[in-house]
């Protein structure tokens, strides 16, 4: 019988890996979620944040925890977490951003934070099919020029609703990076 590899990883990066569940991040969009889960988050340093959970992250994806997003490279790569494979054991230890005595205030509720994710995640699939049918609409006024009075109206409405959608999707982006600077 073989022992498990044990791979300590700071908590609060485990836990926001996890809320991300296979949805792929960058470093840079996985270290504003890390900060909205401190408890003090105003005074610190975001590129030590950052470089920190890029080597962490480099770690974890040659212990095959996670993987690069279809194979991406260099600046902007994006990875999604896979878990702890066979053989391997996720131990959590503390942040070394966080002050060690427990008179901190506690973290973002993790329901708050996934449901702010999902809210993020479902607006830009929504986003995404409104810029495509956008784009439908004038490639079928290109294609078939008869129809361009017919198509107009769907296509200004399209239009209309990716703009509204943009809208939604930057408040809640913005609700998460305030969340991080006001705790």
């Amino acid at each position: 019988m073989s022992k498990k590899k044990r791979i300590r990883i700071d908590q609060i990066l485990l836990q926001t890996l996890k809320l991300r569940g296979d949805t792929p991040f960058s470093t840079t969009k996985i270290r504003d979620l890390y900060v909205t889960q401190m408890t003090r988050s105003r005074d610190l340093d975001r590129n030590s944040i950052r470089k920190h959970i890029y080597k962490e992250v480099l770690r974890l994806e040659s212990a095959f925890v996670i993987k690069r997003h279809k194979g991406e490279k260099g600046r902007g790569c994006r990875f999604i977490y896979e878990g702890a494979p066979e053989g391997v054991l996720l131990e959590a230890k503390p942040s070394p951003f966080e002050p060690s005595e427990g008179t901190a205030a506690p973290p973002m509720e993790p329901a708050i934070l996934e449901g702010l994710m999902e809210e993020l995640s479902t607006r830009k699939v929504e986003l995404i099919a409104s810029i495509g049918e956008a784009e439908e609409y004038q490639r079928l006024c290109k294609k078939f020029p008869s129809l361009q009075q017919t198509v107009r109206t769907q296509y200004l409405e399209s239009r209309e609703r990716s703009t509204k959608l943009l809208g939604q999707l930057r408040a809640v982006e913005t609700i998460l990076a305030d969340i991080g600077s006001h705790r």
